[in-house]
């Protein structure tokens, strides 16, 4: 018997190091340098109709920078003629007609990878004492960022009379335009109409804050481009830059990002410029198709598919899209998280309430988040112990009794999302169902542990359980030990391997240590 136990863990770990040692070579040629958050295709969809022989249409087009990386792009025309031309800091495309065009279209498709860039600005920075020559084309006036403007200077010297350096400056002329009330505006808005107006969308005010910002003799401009999500639209954005220290640093005032851009904001260009421009005689439509694409942090599977084609690894499933990306990590990691509440249970000697449940708790903590979970893990287990304890004096059936704590579940998160929706607390308004109910078996059977066990040994089981939930939890949370499963599934019968190992484990558990210590002495 241990003959054949020994042997088929040895098979299994050769196996398994056999089948990873293939992957040496594939995972480094697929590993990227440039490490993005977010990815997601765009497509730029223009139609068009004209009787005319001179058509044209001209869209800026994304480039490479720090934060984004612009990938597989590929332009498709019909009877036009397709050039870019490079204009100062941008990148703009200019497609004209070869013929006469009554019906025609232009698409030109890109793979944008990006990352969030938080910049910190000093508190030693003083204030501007003169002017930048570098940059003086950022400090002047422009038809619809009115900088020399009497109402802009008086509003600029009053908001930053109190300033003592230049982060406090630019804080205090950030607060106010943040503070604009926002207006759902798609006319064209400038500086001044959105200062007399007060209020604006996000042209008007990222041309007011870059108006104020060069009156104050800090270098700013204009940045338009794209939030990208998995959607169909028309709509572009606008935010600004300001010049500090020798970088551009972004501010969005409609959004609220203070030296910060998110890893879904993708730039196309700088200046007050219009994204598109076409001919007048045509009647023009256009949509920004955008999709995300199921990345894999480290492993550029899309430049390099030695990998994704590699027959022991799960990228190429990820990519087919026929399992989310949610229930393959969840999948990938219950393997893991069983090994973990095995070592807590059988070495640790920790008492939790099921193996699974905790597995389960601590993977919806991945959805709602930790401090959120917790809140609802305790405010659960209070209802139900609250509503079980008169079921039980009633004499109910098991069965029955939880039918009535489900429900009771169920009422109490409906009333907590509208709550959230009443008073727009976003994090209550994005709770699920699936964690809800969970929890509830758990408090279930904490509510059976305190009818057969008391509630001293009730409580300390569920501290452990919540102790387990929230170890899993730190494992679950890793992108790195997510990726790895991914790209290598042969680490499972390394799982298997411990597992059987574990299996075999007749030392005292860390707790029983002071359980028995006199008899050890």
């Amino acid at each position: 018997m241990n003959q054949s136990f020994n042997v088929t863990m040895k098979v299994l770990l050769l196996l398994a190091f056999v089948s990873m040692s293939f992957k040496i070579k594939p995972i480094k040629e697929s590993f990227e340098t440039f490490l993005p958050s977010k990815v997601y295709e765009v497509n730029y969809k223009y139609m068009f109709k004209s009787k005319e022989k001179e058509v044209f249409i001209k869209s800026y087009l994304p480039i490479d920078n720090e934060r984004q990386k612009i990938e597989n792009k590929v332009e498709v025309s019909e009877n036009m003629n397709f050039s870019i031309n490079k204009e100062e800091d941008n990148s703009r495309g200019i497609w004209r007609s070869e013929k006469n065009v009554n019906n025609s279209f232009v698409q030109y498709r890109f793979l944008f990878k990006g990352k969030a860039k938080k910049y910190e600005i000093a508190e030693n920075l003083g204030l501007p004492t003169s002017i930048n020559y570098d940059k003086i084309d950022y400090l002047q006036e422009e038809k619809y960022i009115e900088v020399t403007n009497d109402k802009i200077d008086s509003l600029a010297k009053t908001l930053t009379q109190g300033s003592t350096n230049l982060k406090s400056l630019i804080q205090d002329l950030y607060k106010y335009v943040y503070e604009i009330p926002s207006a759902p505006i798609s006319d064209l808005t400038s500086a001044l109409q959105a200062f007399e107006q007060n209020k604006a969308s996000c042209n008007g005010k990222s041309r007011l804050f870059v108006a104020l910002c060069r009156n104050r003799g800090i270098p700013a401009r204009l940045i338009g481009g794209l939030i990208l999500e998995n959607t169909k639209k028309r709509t572009s954005h606008l935010w600004s830059e300001v010049y500090i220290h020798g970088k551009w640093i972004p501010f969005d005032v409609l959004n609220n990002h203070f030296a910060f851009l998110p890893a879904n904001y993708l730039e196309i260009y700088s200046g007050d410029k219009f994204l598109i421009t076409h001919s007048k005689e045509i009647l023009f439509d256009y949509a920004y198709e955008i999709s995300e694409v199921n990345h894999i942090p480290f492993i550029d599977s899309i430049s390099n598919n030695n990998l994704l084609k590699h027959p022991v690894s799960f990228i190429g499933l990820l990519k087919s899209n026929l399992i989310s990306k949610h229930i393959l990590d969840f999948m990938l990691l219950l393997p893991l998280g069983g090994l973990l509440i095995a070592l807590l249970k059988n070495v640790i000697g920790l008492k939790t309430y099921g193996i699974f449940l905790p597995i389960l708790i601590s993977f919806t903590f991945t959805t709602t988040g930790v401090f959120t979970g917790i809140f609802l893990f305790f405010l659960i287990t209070v209802l139900v112990v609250l509503i079980s304890v008169p079921l039980h004096k009633w004499g109910l059936l098991h069965t029955p009794k939880m039918v009535v704590v489900l429900s009771s579940s169920v009422i109490m998160i409906l009333l907590l999302i509208s709550i959230g929706l009443y008073y727009e607390i976003k994090w209550l308004q994005s709770l699920s169902f699936f964690p809800i109910i969970v929890t509830s078996i758990t408090a279930e059977r904490f509510t059976r542990a305190i009818e057969e066990d008391g509630y001293e040994s009730a409580l300390r089981k569920m501290g452990q359980t919540l102790i387990a939930i929230l170890l899993c939890y730190l494992v679950f949370s890793s992108d790195t030990i997510k990726i790895t499963l991914l790209v290598l599934p042969e680490l499972f019968l390394i799982i298997i391997v411990m597992s059987l190992m574990l299996g075999k484990w007749i030392g005292l558990k860390l707790f029983e240590y002071q359980r028995f210590n006199s008899l050890i002495s």
